[in-house]
């Protein structure tokens, strides 16, 4: 199986999901703030190894607004 990742905005969504995703047999976990960073990181380097070269600059000003949202 692949995992999948969903961004649920409202606790009445994610009743709904979780009981979805129990009744269908797959597991769901919370992922923290710093878990969310991580996968959108690994997200940015598999593009970027896909798409060819990026720049220094670009990896600088992309960590310097990942650290910013903290």
């Amino acid at each position: 199986m692949e995992p999948v990742i969903k961004d649920i905005k409202t606790a009445e969504d994610l009743k709904l999901f979780t009981g979805l995703a129990k009744r269908l047999g797959l597991k769901t976990a919370k992922l923290s703030d710093e878990e969310k960073e991580d996968v959108g990181l690994a997200i940015a380097i598999n593009k970027g190894r896909q798409s060819g070269y990026v720049s220094e600059d670009n990896v600088i000003d992309t960590l310097r607004k990942i650290q910013g949202k903290k």
